[in-house]
């Protein structure tokens, strides 16, 4: 089926998307009337957070809604691969069990804004080993970086500038030839020209409400209309990396589930905060886990909440550390969380090993450790 093409033109390439390579290989699938599956990969906004129904009127429900009225001969899969709270420093970690394994036709990338506190070279690192975990995979899935907004960066986005994390992202979006869509322009342009008030689009700094989702949308699917009818792309040798990979090789490692001292809990995985299989738990301090492990960097995936408490580590023969887990949000919000320990260890086995510590947080409600997988590269 040929798609609607009455979509707004004012959404032009140049401003607000570049199509580079394209998205013929998944358009080519999804006019042939062939099965396909989406991954939409991100942070709270990918989830939809703040939307009035995540699963209808968010930007990712909306976008699915218009690949299956566009494409109704196709089976359409729409993943929800959205963690909110997270950068491209958990997903180049999650990227194999929560992307690939899905064997995707065409991945969403959201992560611009929530990889803004990141320093520029480690977030480049983490969001390129994302790039070239995708890139690199057996069914090499079409791929499109979306870029999102913070009201920080409202004008800079309207006058046609990037903000500085989504300008980082472009580079490797270049580097590899990859598309990439401004959503956040539409919603700069809308407040910025007409009586739009930024209250009415978005709910917080970063987060759209319907109408802010909606826009989003706009923007995307319009782009999406021109990138499905390109070429079909043929795969190429993959790129020396533009900053590094040493983040390539990142995924998670399962805990054991019988230790001393600890108790392993299965839960239902739902996605989003609930996003975990099972967690590995103990509250007296002192009880220690050891972790034998290969590669060159190391961190925990662990959950956290009212009643976490501080905890000892060490990795190898190294000095032991003291892990403070518990913030602000951990007093209201019961959600995942990571920390990478180590990134710079010498290729091969190492070992880590944790300890509950006695101490905790002065707001804490315990001493609690919840630990979900170990990130390892």
């Amino acid at each position: 089926m040929v798609p609607d093409r009455s979509l707004d033109e004012k959404y032009q390439e140049g401003s607000f998307y570049a199509s580079r390579i394209g998205l013929g290989n998944v358009g080519r699938k999804l006019a042939a009337g062939e099965d396909v599956t989406v991954v939409f990969f991100g942070g709270s906004i990918t989830w939809g957070g703040q939307a009035s129904n995540i699963d209808q009127t968010s930007y990712r429900a909306r976008t699915t809604q218009w690949l299956k009225k566009q494409y109704p001969q196709s089976n359409i899969t729409s993943i929800n691969a959205g963690i909110g709270g997270t950068g491209s420093n958990l997903g180049v970690f999650r990227c194999a069990s929560d992307v690939l394994a899905q064997q995707p036709d065409l991945v969403f990338i959201e992560f611009a804004v929530n990889d803004a506190g990141m320093e520029d070279e480690k977030s480049m690192e983490t969001f390129e080993a994302v790039l070239r975990q995708l890139l690199t995979s057996d069914k090499r899935p079409d791929i499109c970086i979306v870029y999102t907004i913070a009201k920080d960066h409202l004008e800079a986005w309207h006058a046609g500038e990037l903000s500085p994390r989504a300008a980082t992202q472009e580079k490797l979006a270049e580097y590899y030839n990859l598309t990439s869509v401004r959503m956040a322009k539409g919603i700069a342009d809308k407040v910025c020209t007409t009586e739009t008030r930024w209250e009415q689009m978005m709910s917080d700094n970063v987060h759209p409400l319907d109408d802010g989702h909606k826009a989003y949308t706009q923007v995307l699917t319009s782009a999406l209309s021109n990138c499905f009818s390109m070429p079909v792309a043929e795969c190429s040798a993959m790129s020396t990396p533009l900053v590094s990979d040493r983040y390539d090789a990142s995924t998670m490692q399962q805990l054991p589930r019988k230790v001393n001292g600890w108790q392993w809990i299965d839960l239902e995985n739902k996605g989003g905060w609930e996003c975990f299989d099972g967690l590995l738990q103990a509250d007296k301090p002192g009880t220690e886990l050891t972790i034998h492990f290969n590669g060159k960097l190391v961190g925990l995936y662990y959950q956290l909440g009212p009643d976490t408490g501080n905890l000892h580590y060490q990795i190898d023969e190294g000095p032991e550390h003291l892990l403070e887990l518990f913030d602000k949000y951990a007093l209201t919000c019961t959600r995942p969380q990571y920390r990478i320990l180590d990134d710079q260890l010498v290729v091969g086995p190492h070992t880590l090993k944790v300890r509950v510590a006695q101490s905790s947080d002065e707001q804490s409600k315990g001493t609690w450790t919840r630990l979900a997988q170990l990130m390892v590269g």
